[in-house]
């Protein structure tokens, strides 16, 4: 019981030094930074446009659809995709030609086994 009452005092008293260092750190810039009518005229307008920031980011978004950025990667997606889906079936098409003449295995047979239904058609 003991130990945890140390070591509850000693996370207490860290915490506290680290409170006193940004309390420390606040007046420090409190100090660097003194208010004027510039400064405050710059806040205000900082939060300006912060506000017209939003506003055309909200705008933006509602267009991403049409965004050439998006489109594009779309594209090199659906290359990826259709290089892939090629590949695949490449690999089916030798696959199915080697057991056909390899072992004159009926190409039915084949496509039962791995699954593929009749409405398979080749992409390349």
């Amino acid at each position: 019981m003991q130990n945890r009452l140390d070591t509850v005092k000693k996370s207490r008293e860290l915490q506290q030094a680290q409170l006193a260092e940004v309390r420390r750190a606040i007046t420090a810039e409190q100090t660097a930074r003194p208010h004027s009518d510039e400064r405050t005229q710059d806040l205000n307008k900082l939060e300006s446009l912060k506000k017209d920031l939003e506003g055309l980011q909200a705008e933006l978004a509602k267009f991403g659809a049409c965004d050439p950025v998006k489109v594009e990667e779309k594209k090199r997606a659906l290359i990826l995709a259709k290089e892939a889906a090629v590949r695949w079936t490449d690999n089916y098409a030798v696959v199915l030609s080697y057991f056909t003449r390899q072992f004159s295995v009926d190409p039915e047979e084949i496509r039962k086994y791995l699954g593929i239904g009749e409405d398979y058609e080749d992409i390349s």
